[in-house]
């Protein structure tokens, strides 16, 4: 049986972050990211390393976050980097100790 793009992966170690969410079944949820791709997968595996292992669904991410996540990160990055204020620059600032 071929493996699928995650199982790829996974056994290359091709990623620079892995998840694994195990399930009440004992299947495993396995996310990666990173790696040469820059892709996000992840996949529901039952049997993880054993010899009867089966990739029950495998779905590729979006690796930029959501939205409303990247206007908060915006509206952050705007508060810590203010617009410059007008006035001298800071060389031309008199200072009391010569």
């Amino acid at each position: 049986m071929a493996l699928t793009p995650a199982q790829k992966r996974l056994y290359s170690g091709d990623y620079n972050y892995m998840d694994q969410a195990w399930q009440s079944d004992g299947s495993v949820i396995v996310t990666l990211s990173g790696g040469r791709s820059g892709q996000v997968h992840r996949a529901h595996i039952r049997d993880l390393w054993g010899k009867d292992e089966t990739v029950l669904t495998e779905e590729t991410l979006d690796p930029r976050p959501p939205p409303h996540i990247a206007a908060r990160l915006a509206e952050a990055f705007a508060a810590a980097h203010p617009e410059p204020v007008e006035g001298p620059a800071p060389e031309e600032v008199p200072h009391d100790n010569p």
